[in-house]
């Protein structure tokens, strides 16, 4: 799910392979885009709400017009599972994380690839580039995270590139022209989930997933600065202000923790949520966090005192993932339960519930036999009824955008 920087536009992806936009203040639906088949992986929207980029199972990233609903683009034909998807403030630059490792870059008009760089050797679940393009910062589960020059694709600096393929080895006199990679960034002994790039490019946060810690690392110099630890369980996600002063990060221990990136102290500690939190968002200055959980419910924050403002309840199942706009006013939800929801944060109350019919919706499947409890679950997600329990994951959870949390 994804929300423009004005709070006018919401994207969402499903298990059904359609993309849907929603215009947030008039509450309905301005296109259901379809092409993938059949489940959405991840979903990117420019800052002006123009562009979308989508990335599916069936192997296909797709860059479609907002304004007219019509298919750009599909990049690339079959290639490994987009597992995250980054597009540039202005929307001219894409980056998407492969399930091989590879990170490839495109240019979204045209919907040329730029250039693939190589080197991580597992999937890519982390990808975020900086607000004017320049900078791309990428995390795997091989316990890396790099940092990538992606200058070379902005206006006047070259155009219509030959595809070309780069390595992290290469040395760093590589023509920018091409690509190159600034730093790998080590240290996690275990899988990156997640990372996030202030504004500015100069700071990356990553989560450390099983190793429960956060880390900072300085963009320019390609060093760590600090390794956060206090979550007791699998860390899920990370957001950073845009001025990177603050880093929140939410996990499977259920809390939220906010940290103060100049000094690595823990300024809050949340008690967020009675199981795991799925996603989080900050607000472009810092001084709003929003928490969604398996517990089903969305929270809303003052960082600054710590304190909840809010618990926003209407989901009846998940809430995989939270998005809110640039003045904090705006905050969206994705849930398990297929809708997405949109809050008023300063008179914390919902202004709407966005639904569309899913591809079985009132289905009712109660003493269905031959189907496997995955199966059974499948059928649920799409909108069947009568399958039992709704199904809250209390382990990792596979999120539609492709990676825990964000």
């Amino acid at each position: 799910m994804a929300l423009s920087a004005d709070g006018d536009t919401v994207a969402s992806g499903g298990w059904d392979g359609a993309v849907r936009l929603w215009d947030s203040r008039r509450s309905h639906s301005l296109a259901v885009l379809r092409g993938h088949s059949p489940v959405i992986g991840s979903v990117a929207l420019s800052a002006d709400g123009g562009t979308v980029a989508s990335g599916g199972a069936d192997g296909t990233v797709r860059l479609w017009d907002a304004a007219t609903g019509q298919q750009r683009n599909v990049l690339g034909g079959r290639m490994p599972w987009s597992r995250g998807i980054a597009l540039s403030a202005d929307g001219h630059l894409l980056a998407t994380g492969d399930k091989d490792g590879s990170i490839r870059v495109w240019d979204s008009r045209s919907g040329q690839c730029l250039v693939v760089l190589e080197g991580h050797t597992s999937e890519a679940w982390g990808v975020a580039l900086s607000a004017d393009g320049r900078r791309l910062a990428t995390g795997s589960l091989d316990g890396t995270v790099r940092l990538w020059d992606t200058s070379f694709a902005m206006p006047g600096r070259g155009g219509h590139l030959a595809e070309r393929r780069v390595d992290s080895g290469d040395s760093p006199a590589t023509p920018p022209s091409g690509g190159r990679c600034l730093f790998v960034l080590e240290g996690s002994p275990g899988e990156v989930w997640g990372v996030a790039l202030s504004a500015d490019g100069r700071l990356v946060a990553s989560s450390g997933g099983q190793d429960r810690t956060l880390r900072l690392w300085d963009a320019t110099a390609g060093r760590c600065v600090a390794t956060l630890e206090g979550h007791t369980a699998e860390i899920w996600n990370v957001a950073l202000s845009a001025d990177g002063q603050l880093a929140a990060s939410g996990g499977s221990d259920g809390t939220v923790r906010l940290w103060q990136t100049n000094t690595g102290r823990c300024s809050s500690v949340l008690q967020a949520h009675a199981a795991g939190v799925c996603g989080v968002a900050l607000s472009a200055d810092g001084r709003w966090l929003a928490t969604g959980s398996v517990d089903g419910t969305v929270r809303l924050w003052d960082t600054v005192s710590g304190e909840s403002q809010a618990i926003l309840e209407g989901h009846t199942n998940v809430v995989w993932d939270v998005a809110m706009s640039g003045d904090g006013r705006l905050v969206a939800s994705g849930g398990g339960d297929g809708a997405v929801r949109l809050w008023d944060s300063t008179r914390r109350v919902e202004l709407r519930s966005l639904c569309s019919d899913r591809l079985y919706e009132r289905m009712d499947i109660t003493g269905l036999t031959g189907v496997t409890a995955a199966q059974r679950q499948a059928l649920m997600a799409l909108g069947a009824i009568g399958g039992g329990a709704k199904v809250l994951h209390a382990a990792r959870p596979w999120l539609p955008h492709g990676k825990p949390g964000r």
